[in-house]
């Protein structure tokens, strides 16, 4: 059973808390506060919070009454049942016990006057988020709360309450292809660079990331799943004024940046053991080398995988970085080369990482 303190939480302590109580959005706020990403000051109202404001008001039994109705051949009318549950919950009060703990909460983080704009929005065990923005006053943000609740009667949800910030500079930037933004110094962009880096190192795969400049500081907004492809070469962010030459470029099959040292495997070079790290390069893909690529932190191939199918089930066994159809890759490279792959854009460069 939940406790009072697993009704509201700070954004600072959300990674500690399983992530059913959060939802997904929210859990990995706190990730990212954890790993030291600087996010909007906020809140998080669990689905605790909710499952106790419809137990105290007796909603929970009207929902289950609903529920015990369900069948495919009544799905419409079922919907209708449900329209008066979604009314009686913007009517309803919050119990006392609830609304002192949110009103606390809500203080803190509106100041004195009450008058910071904020973001709210729904944290569900999938992507999926309903969201209000420029929110003010404290009966406003109840009736967002609500709102949120009405729409989510059968699978409770959290519900993110953030600091809307005042925006010099705002924009999106993808971990895997950080782009430089002419609007940011070039101090910001690196900052900026470093947190897309500290970002992919933990979740491994691409997040679009959504920030904003706030007094001469970047802060991150969100950080949602990216699973677009690039259309274009990324120009590499400019860091201490060192730039990596891109050497070839093939297709992506995984995406990802990684920077290590050059192993092939070859007729020439069949039985080479490849140590944990080394970048594999191979003249084609075949099932009997998915031992040895076990260690590699990227492949690069000089053939093309043959079909669409091949290319699913690669995915499904390795998430590192994949190019194929690298032409000649074999013999461009030595064993011991240091190089970076560009599992986005399909490019590879010479020497370390290009941000």
């Amino acid at each position: 059973m939940a406790t009072n303190s697993h009704y509201i939480m700070d954004l600072s302590k959300i990674y500690k808390v399983d992530k059913e109580l959060v939802g997904k959005k929210a859990y990995e706020l706190g990730v990212l506060w954890e790993l030291g990403i600087p996010l909007p000051d906020g809140f998080i109202i669990t689905t605790q919070f909710q499952k106790e404001f419809l137990h105290q008001t007796g909603i929970d039994n009207e929902i289950k009454s609903v529920q015990a109705l369900d069948h495919p051949a009544i799905s419409d009318t079922i919907k209708k049942l449900f329209q008066p549950i979604q009314t009686e919950i913007m009517r309803k009060s919050i119990p006392q016990n609830l609304s002192v703990q949110l009103h606390g909460f809500y203080r803190k983080l509106s100041g004195i006057f009450r008058n910071q704009s904020l973001n709210v929005f729904s944290s569900s065990s999938d992507n999926k988020s309903i969201a209000f923005s420029n929110v003010k006053g404290d009966a406003n943000l109840i009736l967002k709360i609500k709102t949120i609740w009405s729409m989510s009667l059968t699978d409770p949800v959290a519900v993110v309450v953030q600091e809307d910030l005042k925006s010099e500079i705002k924009g999106k930037i993808i971990t895997d292809n950080p782009i430089a933004d002419k609007e940011l110094s070039e101090v910001q962009m690196n900052k900026l660079a470093d947190y897309c880096k500290t970002i992919r190192k933990h979740f491994y795969f691409p997040k679009e990331i959504e920030y904003v400049v706030n007094k001469g500081k970047i802060l991150i907004t969100k950080a949602n799943p990216f699973t677009d492809t690039v259309s274009e070469s990324p120009k590499p962010i400019i860091q201490n004024r060192q730039t990596s030459k891109v050497l070839i470029k093939g297709i992506s099959i995984n995406p990802g940046i990684v920077t290590g040292q050059v192993r092939i495997l070859n007729k020439f070079h069949v039985n080479a053991k490849i140590k944990r790290g080394e970048i594999l390069i191979i003249p084609n893909l075949n099932k009997s080398l998915y031992g040895k690529m076990k260690s590699a932190k990227a492949v690069v191939i000089d053939s093309i995988l043959p079909n669409s199918l091949s290319k699913a089930l690669f995915r499904r066994d390795f998430q590192i970085p994949t190019v194929e159809g690298v032409k000649n890759a074999t013999k461009l490279f030595q064993n011991g080369n240091v190089i970076t792959v560009n599992g986005v854009s399909g490019e590879i460069y010479s020497g370390g990482l290009v941000y």
